[in-house]
């Protein structure tokens, strides 16, 4: 009989076994299971606009919720609500972060859900950005005059975006911030009425091009080119433009990203303003609105009135979500209000209460991003020999009903107001008109203006007032320099 022998490559791989073994029970007895970490976070290293109100973070293995959201902090603090799907973890911002901050997020632990006591985490910080604080405005003072400038309050500087040859009637910033869409006219010209539309670049948003970049968007050679406005998605322009030939030949017309110009097949109308969903224009015509589709859609085409709103003659402003709008009722219907003007709440489902009412007229009217705060500028006719209005800025409560009147402008024929993305502060404008004003003078609202300062108002003294959605009258702040229309950029 021969005796086996044992060769040293068995003798290994029987001692592999024993200790794997010995690995595999300590590991069952003891238990060792891997870090929990957080594997994505959406909003990391990311610069985020009044648009984006929640992130996401997604986590390596189910977690327990309590211990991460006790354990959860932002600072500065965005108060928010938190919601659950699986791993993955929503918090909604219950307003826009303010703008020109940076933020940090820190998660030093949190609790695996089947971990026990001895799971371990893996700490995680991150930070993000909020944009710059900025706005535009027409300049009406020396290298300034008739250009659109901007001004960034986080940097304290300002920059010209248009030739200094040009003079910008009217812009509207796109929701990105990134670009600015605009109508200016060449002074050098003899035909102050060729106006024509451009975008220029702010340097400004996520993506940002170098700033001042201009593009032509639509020429005034056949048709002379109105009031427009800008869809919030950024895709549709609705311009009101007149047959250059032919004055009969008026309406507006729609101009989507990547096509030709077309008109829109309706009648004429007056005022008008695109609806947030960007699919439906909100025209006046005749003595009411009417509500227009501007594409063509499953059981809708392009210029098919959807409804008509009787009672109101101007849209001042609609919610972003499209709950509601801010409507003006001119009551001609009602002897004891006739001459005067009533801003309306109406939701979509046809519901509707009276705001304000005023003896002069209701000029703007802006949602706050809750949409349960109404922003009006509106005036009052003072009583004297000569017609003199005096401009105010309120705040409303579309709950609550409750009007606070926030600051008195001096009386003056003119004035605009823009309420900031993230809704802390308003923008306005004080002006002179000018007496004697020749062909180069910055018009607004078809008064030349001599002179007019910017203000800052802020809206919130303390963060239980913006909680309590209650704004407040504070001092304004004056710019050092002069112009019109200031306009937040998203």
């Amino acid at each position: 009989m021969f005796k086996s022998r044992r060769q040293p490559l068995d003798r290994l791989a029987q001692a592999l076994m024993v200790v794997l073994a010995v690995v595999i029970v300590g590991m069952v007895l003891l238990g060792d299971p891997a870090a929990s970490k957080v594997r994505d976070f959406t909003w990391k290293d990311r610069q985020v606009g009044a648009d984006e109100t929640s992130f996401l973070i997604s986590f390596s293995r189910p977690m327990d919720q309590a211990s991460v959201e006790k354990n959860l902090t932002i600072e500065p603090p965005l108060p928010g609500r938190f919601s659950w799907a699986g791993r993955r973890m929503a918090y909604t911002l219950n307003f826009p972060a303010p703008y020109g901050n940076e933020f940090k997020l820190s998660l030093p632990q949190a609790v695996d859900r089947f971990g026990g006591d001895r799971a371990r985490f893996t700490p995680f910080e991150a930070s993000f950005k909020s944009r710059d604080r900025a706005f535009a405005y027409v300049g009406i003072d020396g290298d300034e005059q008739g250009r659109l400038m901007l001004y960034n309050l986080s940097t304290q500087a300002s920059e010209a975006l248009t030739p200094q040859d040009w003079t910008v009637l009217d812009f509207k910033p796109y929701t990105q911030g990134d670009r600015i869409l605009f109508a200016a006219v060449d002074r050098q010209l003899t035909d102050q009425q060729a106006q024509q539309l451009y975008t220029v670049t702010t340097g400004l948003g996520n993506q940002s091009l170098p700033r001042g970049q201009i593009e032509t968007i639509l020429d005034s050679e056949e048709y002379q080119n109105l009031k427009f406005d800008l869809s919030p998605d950024g895709q549709t322009i609705v311009i009101q433009r007149v047959n250059r030939t032919n004055p009969g030949d008026f309406g507006p017309w729609v101009l989507k990203l990547g096509e030709e110009p077309r008109p829109l097949e309706t009648e004429p109308g007056g005022d008008f303003i695109i609806a947030p969903d960007s699919q439906s224009l909100l025209l006046q015509q005749g003595a009411g609105t009417a509500i227009i589709a501007l594409s063509n859609v499953e059981n809708e085409q392009s210029g098919d009135i959807l409804d008509f709103l009787p009672q109101y003659g101007l849209v001042m402003d609609v919610a972003d979500n499209g709950s509601a709008a801010a409507m003006v009722n001119f009551n001609q219907d009602d002897p004891e209000k006739r001459y005067t003007q009533t801003l309306f709440w109406v939701s979509n489902q046809g519901d509707e209460k009276p705001l304000l009412n005023v003896t002069g007229a209701i000029l703007d009217a802006q949602f706050d991003p809750t949409n349960e705060l109404l922003f009006c500028l509106t005036s009052e006719l003072l009583e004297g020999d000569t017609y003199q209005v005096q401009p105010s800025i309120s705040a409303v409560n579309v709950k609550t009903d409750r009007v606070e009147k926030l600051w008195t402008l001096p009386p003056q024929p003119s004035a605009n107001v823009s309420l900031a993305p993230d809704g802390l502060a308003v923008l306005f404008d004080e002006t002179v008109p000018s007496a004697n004003a020749d062909s180069s003078a910055v018009v607004d609202n078809g008064i030349a203006i001599a002179t007019s300062k910017m203000w800052l108002l802020p809206l919130y003294q303390t963060s239980e007032s913006r909680l309590n959605k209650q704004p407040q009258s504070i001092e304004p702040q004056a710019f050092p320099f002069a112009g019109i229309n200031p306009v937040w950029i998203p």
